[in-house]
């Protein structure tokens, strides 16, 4: 192919469509198809009308992932496959049917109480311009993997957005349907494929869920408990066994650097021996680990679910121990957790809230180096790795594990076909809707079977026991360790010679 033309492929239910395209400066998607159709298949259908990213009529799938035609640059030698959104009926060729959202919002048939006297306070009012600069261009649903596990449990982003502008709009009582709320994830794919980067999640997806709460009808009965078992005991799941902070409270490690470990309620009551690795790490690179007996639960579960109020309460407890510990820097095991000090301590805590957080990926990479030591694993294994959503989208972390990964001898790093696909852990529906979380699993197992390897590895508790279940279902021999504890293997004196 010559490298002054761009190869398209166009894959419709009905029909295959290829052709070059000859290539212009500033040529875009929609350039591309638009020739097509006037040179090649006069009648190949597809929308369009701004050209200036602002109807959203024009989105397509751009080599599996939705995108904007107008929006999406060519270069001279591309080879793109273009196809029409997924999970929306296709009324021909790449066109799409664009009553999807007033469809499900007739089927969910939600009712506003209005309060026409009530003032909407300011935060309010930014959330609402945020919501209402959505283009419906149905991108999220083309890209969300709870509708891609099951259909009809979730009726995409876009619906779920307009749920969250009425219920703000209302500003009395609101009443959508409770099963509908529930089943998002939380994993922010809608948002890294948003044109108009309109944060669904937090601003749309928990917005619903804390008015649900309000008005007494959410959250589901499941997550009711953990949120009242966090605020009475500390900790959102229950005890099994000797606690890592019963054992390790404590300073470990010697060092210029002071860091707080926080460990996060899995890392704590379920999976000790993670604790124990980052332990062994500061031992080896010296470093000194603090740990508070102090800290309890973040609250990522009590945030995601609508339970701010009871999140915010475990917030300003745990602003003791960060005082208590009065660290460099503060690190964490577990990418839900990552992200609520990041992103929602800062909103609930303001400038009380002044320490560095960063992943123990983060923190091994940019602070320790470890990827400059000599790390060999004790023996050969061939590993992939799951991008925790909560680390790679809300907290941008995605090179730092593999970085780690690709530095130890002895471990052969492959990748799956969608490593950052959300496993299903997130957002409560783990814990609220389980059938739906072990489909998502199995998604991902499924990737993992194909690869052959003995490990798969991720940086977060949460997708590490959903995973671990889906690898047991399919009777897989693969291990499902935190990273951390790879590391640790590979710092060992034995390991090292």
């Amino acid at each position: 192919m010559s490298d002054d033309v761009v190869k398209v492929r166009i894959v419709t239910p009905d029909r295959e469509i290829e052709a070059e395209v000859p290539y212009q400066d500033g040529m875009v998607l929609l350039d591309a198809l638009r020739y097509v159709r006037e040179e090649i298949e006069p009648d190949l259908t597809f929308m369009y009308s701004c050209r200036n990213a602002q109807c959203g009529t024009c989105a397509v799938m751009v080599d599996g992932k939705p995108a904007l035609a107008c929006d999406t640059p060519l270069k001279p030698g591309d080879e793109i496959t273009v196809e029409p959104l997924k999970h929306v009926p296709v009324v021909e060729d790449l066109m799409v049917d664009w009553t999807y959202v007033t469809e499900h919002l007739r089927r969910l048939a939600p009712v506003a109480h209005l309060d026409w006297f009530r003032r909407r306070d300011p935060e309010e009012a930014e959330v609402l311009h945020e919501l209402r600069s959505c283009i419906e261009c149905l991108c999220c649903v083309a890209a969300c993997p709870v509708i891609s596990a099951r259909e009809g449990v979730n009726p995409g982003p876009t619906v779920l957005r307009k749920l969250a502008e009425e219920s703000i709009k209302a500003g009395d009582t609101f009443t959508p349907d409770r099963g509908t709320v529930y089943g998002c994830t939380c994993c922010h794919t809608c948002e890294e494929v948003c044109p108009k980067d309109i944060e669904i999640p937090g601003k749309a997806v928990e917005t619903v869920r804390a008015r649900l709460r309000e008005e007494g009808r959410g959250p589901l009965d499941p997550h009711d408990e953990v949120g009242k078992l966090a605020v009475e005991t500390g900790r959102s799941v229950t005890y099994e066994g000797e606690s890592f902070l019963e054992r390790y409270s404590g300073t470990h490690g010697e060092g210029d650097l002071r860091v707080m470990f926080f460990t996060g309620c899995l890392v704590d009551y379920r999976l000790p021996h993670v604790g124990e690795a980052l332990v062994r790490i500061a031992e080896e690179l010296g470093f000194e680990l603090v740990v508070p007996e102090s800290q309890v639960c973040c609250g990522s579960p009590l945030f995601r679910t609508g339970q701010r109020d009871r999140a915010e309460k475990l917030a300003f407890r745990n602003l003791e121990a960060f005082n208590e510990a009065d660290p460099d820097v503060v690190v964490t095991l577990c990418a839900g957790c990552g992200a609520t000090l990041k992103n929602d301590y800062p909103e609930v805590l303001g400038e009380r809230f002044e320490w560095e957080v960063m992943d123990v990926t983060e923190l091994l990479v940019h602070e320790l180096k470890v990827t400059e030591e000599p790390l060999e694993y004790p023996g050969e294994i061939k590993v992939t790795y799951h991008d925790p959503c909560h680390l790679k989208r809300a907290q941008g972390v995605w090179k730092e594990p593999r970085r780690i990964l690709k530095a130890v001898r002895g471990v052969e790093f492959v990748e799956m076909k969608e490593p950052d696909r959300c496993c299903g852990a997130g957002g409560g529906v783990r814990s609220g809707m389980r059938d739906l979380a072990r489909l998502m699993a199995d998604v991902k197992a499924g990737m993992v079977e194909e690869l052959g390897v003995d490990v798969l590895t991720t940086v977060c508790p949460f997708c590490e026991y959903n995973l671990r279940e889906a690898v047991d279902r399919r009777d897989l021999d693969v291990e499902v360790p935190n990273l951390t504890e790879i590391v640790a293997r590979a710092l060992q004196p034995h390991a090292r010679g």
